[in-house]
């Protein structure tokens, strides 16, 4: 007031006026303009925190991609991956992000085992699972689309979300182009919104292709081909924004879909869903607002980010500050006087700013995450916050003074500190003033542990000052390390996976090459694993493979290993499981290749010994392959390919052996894989063939039965011999297709020969192991006597001795189905397979084949002699008829009717014939022609 009354005195008259004015409208004008300041501080304030969401959303949504590449490497890691381990895998994946809701996996099935996949899932405990594809739209055009891709795995596992197994997917209107543009480019995609069930939220669906092969498809058709099924996350739009606003910020966040999302519809497995907003976070409106695209994996969405100001949100002590500072202004105009009272409102509110400025620093500083400490030159500490009182232990008072580096740093750690700290005191502006480091740092318990440091140097004057702020990385370092394991190892052995094994073979390489040294690759398979998975079941299968682990552990001699990590005895092993039942094995710096040889010979002795399995004694032996580097391959990718080429050789060899690579090897794989093509298309190209040798009743002298032998004509190979290409079919599994379409083909042809007059023979079909131990046998051959409407008398299913022993009590009661329809069993290449007399008193036989090994050398090898008389001894005691195979000569022809042989088959009667021949020896025996014996088998 003493102001005011001071200018009355001074300005009188339109000068008073004229002052009134003044202040007044500079006095409004001043105002507003502090409001606008403090106004675009709140702006750019707001700006930094929703950018800062941007940035947090975006490396959420990356995180996403290495989910997906995880999921996919296990899928492609083996090629039996169990339930179990889906789960456990999945379920670390949903702790780790737990902004994925679920984890979906959709498996490719063909059209044409829809029901034996539905059966599956059933016998697996869901007891009502089918194939789901009713969608709404009846328009759906999937063109050619000749496979479902129904979901075959979910987690978590619940009442709710188990309603989702069965849903075919690849129906589904809304997704069928998204998913074949993924499957066509191998890459990541996304489509929604879905809502997976009843009382659910409405999902995204983010999907990866896995393909099938050893190594990723590199072209569309190959890709068309090979493709598997998917990996799925399932995200909620509402837990992926989740956390993203801190406490106490009122922003109202919200991620839409671009375009119209306040009346989004789309088709999904449940109706439609509509919504207002998704993932909303606040209610009030805003002014303030931050708008960003963000692309989830080909789905544009919108990043709204929206603050209402309110009265509280602006500094009005600062606005009153700026307002009084232009009074003062304005008063130096007036006098001396007021200049110097003006002057000093103005030091007093400065210093006030600044205590308040101290004071808000400090509080910031003491708030703060991270260790906070400043330095001099000399290192010496000058503050120490809250934080770094947690982190270290140590309070204010028992640190100032002291050197920071030397106290909370280990030596080594200390020495590369202050080599990397020296550029920044030099003062040249050519050398960084702030350094970033991760170093191992240590407390008052002198506990170790991860520490990043963040250091920058000020200079003000000659004096300077170190700011760091440290981080104790512990957690971040348990789980990169964490997820480290679950992409480089294999779940089930905890041996290194291929991923990991072939980094290591590519540094090894890389060394033999550099030292010239030389290295060895042994690739192991175990023979005959599929046929105990098959018929233990897996859980023994898992249990083998654990056991070959063991043994492949204590086998190699500790100088075998590879480096290891300090704090990891597991890391970077020199064994791995590639998948399945492939193991591999690194042999660095070796003196000679044949050492490569003595290892392979100790681990195949060590394999091939038993294993007592939950009480089941079981054998396996190892087919191993070896590649020496860098002679056999000059990369990771040739040296494995050209070492799983030796395996093979190996298996082609008689398996339970070991075979080093070689050139020759290379084309016979390729010989092989294009054989393997050209087989796949056989079927459908109507190249195979039957042909049938007559079996000759030797009392008569007429063909009574025939056996049908599968023949492939392919227009470019020409006759390909069934030992070429029969192995590939049962290493494959396409025998079961051979063997179903031999099956049906042999009943339709014989049946058509019965329907034209001829006198009705057998025909005798050869099942394979693989066909034998399928459960629905029994029902496939009822199929095929349905469908063609053969009597069941003739037919007759020849089975060898070593199949039939495999598992006595399923093996009785498949043959008693078999009698039961009223089909002929014969036992082939009997002889070969050390049966027990007493079992075969148990099983349903009509007749056994004397194996072509035994006749081959009757009447002059005696041991052949004793062992066919024997044979057909057995036989009579037991009222089983015999058959002789291979007969080529008539002293052979003698001794068989001499020891009471029943019938007969060999090149002394006919070759294999086709059809059309059979047919004419069929007219000619009903019309009353001797037949003879015909070497040639030619009419």
């Amino acid at each position: 007031m003493m102001y005011f009354r001071t200018r009355e005195k001074v300005f009188k008259g339109y000068r008073g006026v004229v002052l009134w004015l003044s202040i007044t409208l500079f006095s409004w004008l001043s105002l507003l303009f502090a409001i606008w300041v403090e106004l675009h501080a709140v702006d750019n304030e707001f700006n930094d925190r929703a950018g800062e969401i941007h940035r947090t959303l975006t490396q959420r949504i990356s995180s996403l991609e290495t989910v997906l590449t995880s999921l996919v490497g296990l899928y492609h890691s083996s090629d039996f991956i169990s339930v179990a381990e889906q789960t456990s895998f999945s379920q670390e994946m949903l702790k780790a992000y737990p902004f994925i809701s679920t984890i979906l996996q959709m498996t490719r099935i063909p059209e044409q085992k829809r029901a034996e996949f539905e059966a599956r899932m059933r016998e697996q405990g869901f007891v009502s699972f089918r194939l789901k594809d009713d969608w709404h739209e009846s328009d759906l055009e999937t063109g050619n689309l000749n496979y479902h891709l129904p979901v075959s795995f979910i987690e978590p596992m619940d009442p709710r979300s188990a309603n989702v197994l069965g849903y075919d997917l690849s129906r589904l209107p809304s997704a069928f182009d998204t998913l074949q543009r993924s499957i066509k480019s191998g890459e990541i995609v996304t489509f929604g919104p879905v809502q997976i069930s009843r009382s659910g939220k409405a999902q995204y669906f983010v999907l990866k292709p896995v393909y099938l092969g050893r190594y990723p498809p590199k072209k569309v058709h190959e890709r068309l081909d090979m493709f598997n099924g998917m990996a799925v996350l399932c995200i909620e739009l509402e837990r992926i924004v989740d956390g993203l606003i801190g406490p106490g910020i009122n922003f109202e966040l919200s991620l839409k879909p671009l375009g119209d999302n306040r009346h989004l519809r789309t088709a999904g497995i449940m109706p439609a869903i509509t919504k207002s907003d998704i993932a909303k976070i606040a209610v009030d409106l805003s002014t303030l607002n931050y708008q960003q695209k963000i692309d989830i994996y080909g789905v544009d969405f919108v990043l709204s980010v929206n603050q209402r100001i309110k009265p509280l949100v602006i500094d009005w002590w600062k606005v009153l500050a700026i307002w009084m500072l232009s009074l003062l202004i304005l008063g130096l105009a007036i006098g001396v006087y007021r200049n110097k009272r003006i002057a000093q409102l103005q030091e007093d509110e400065a210093n006030a700013a600044i205590e308040a400025e101290d004071a808000r620093f400090s509080h910031v500083i003491d708030t703060a995450f991270d260790a906070v400490i400043t330095a001099d030159a000399n290192c010496m500490i000058l503050s120490w916050n809250q934080q770094a009182i947690e982190v270290f232990g140590y309070t204010e008072e028992d640190v100032l003074g002291l050197h920071l580096f030397q106290l909370i740093l280990t030596h080594k750690s200390l020495l590369e500190t202050t080599e990397a700290l020296e550029p920044m005191f030099k003062g040249s502006t050519e050398h960084p003033t702030g350094i970033r480091l991760e170093v191992e740092g240590r407390d008052n318990s002198s506990r170790k542990f991860p520490l990043d440091l963040a250091i920058s140097c000020s200079k003000i004057g000659e004096m300077f000052t170190l700011s760091v702020f440290a981080r104790d990385i512990t957690e971040r370092k348990q789980w990169d390390e964490k997820i480290r394991t679950l992409a480089y190892s294999d779940s089930l052995t905890k041996l290194p996976n291929r991923q990991a094994f072939k980094e290591q073979v590519s540094r090894a390489i890389k060394v033999a090459k550099r030292h010239h040294r030389v290295g060895a690759v042994l690739y192991l398979d175990l023979d005959e694993f599929k046929r105990i998975n098959d018929t233990l079941g897996h859980d023994i299968g898992d249990m083998l493979l654990i056991n070959v682990t063991s043994r492949l552990e204590a086998q190699l001699r500790e100088t075998d290993y590879v480096g290891r990590g300090v704090d990891d005895d597991n890391e970077f092993r020199n064994i791995a499981r590639l998948g399945g039942d492939e193991f591999t094995v690194l042999l660095e710096d070796i003196q000679k290749p044949e050492v490569a040889a003595v290892v392979a010979k100790r681990v195949q002795d060590a394999i091939a010994r038993s294993y007592n399995l939950n009480g089941h004694e079981v054998y396996v032996t190892p087919s191993i392959g070896i590649a020496i580097f860098p002679r056999d391959g000059h990369d990771v990718e040739e040296l494995l390919k050209n070492a799983d080429t030796a395996m093979y050789h190996a298996k082609a060899v008689g398996k339970n052996n070991f075979q080093f690579y070689s050139e020759q090897m290379n084309i016979l794989a390729t010989t092989r894989l294009k054989l393997e093509g050209k087989l796949r298309k056989a079927l459908a190209c109507n190249e195979m063939e039957l042909y049938y040798q007559p079996q000759i009743d030797l009392a008569s002298g007429q063909i009574v039965s025939a056996e049908a032998l599968l023949r492939w004509d392919e227009p470019e190979l020409g006759m390909v011999s069934p030992v070429e290409f029969i192995p590939i079919a049962e290493e494959t599994g396409m025998i079961i297709e051979l063997g179903e379409w031999v099956l049906n083909e042999a009943c339709r042809q014989n049946k058509e020969w019965q329907d034209a007059g001829y006198s009705p023979i057998r025909i005798a079909v050869n099942l394979s192991s693989m066909q034998f131990i399928q459960r629905d046998l029994s029902m496939k051959v009822a199929k095929a006597l349905k469908n063609t409407k053969l009597n069941p008398q003739y037919l007759e299913l020849e089975i060898t001795e070593s199949v039939i022993m495999r598992n006595v009590n399923e093996t009785i009661t498949t043959l008693n189905d078999f009698k039961e329809m009223g089909i002929s069993i014969s036992v082939d290449d009997f002889g070969t397979g050390y049966s027990s007399l007493n079992y075969l008193k148990r099983f349903p036989l009509d007749n056994l084949k004397i194996d072509r090994t035994f006749v081959k050398d009757i009447p002059d090898d005696e041991d052949d002699v004793t062992i066919t008389s024997a044979i057909i001894a057995m036989a009579q005691s037991l009222g089983l008829g015999v058959v002789a195979e291979g007969v080529e000569t008539e002293s052979q022809l003698r001794f068989l009717e001499q020891h009471g042989c029943e019938m007969a088959q060999g090149y002394l009667f006919s070759k294999p014939l086709p059809a059309g021949k059979l047919v004419e020896m069929l007219r000619m025996q009903d019309d009353g022609i001797e037949l003879g014996i015909s070497i040639t088998g030619n009419l």
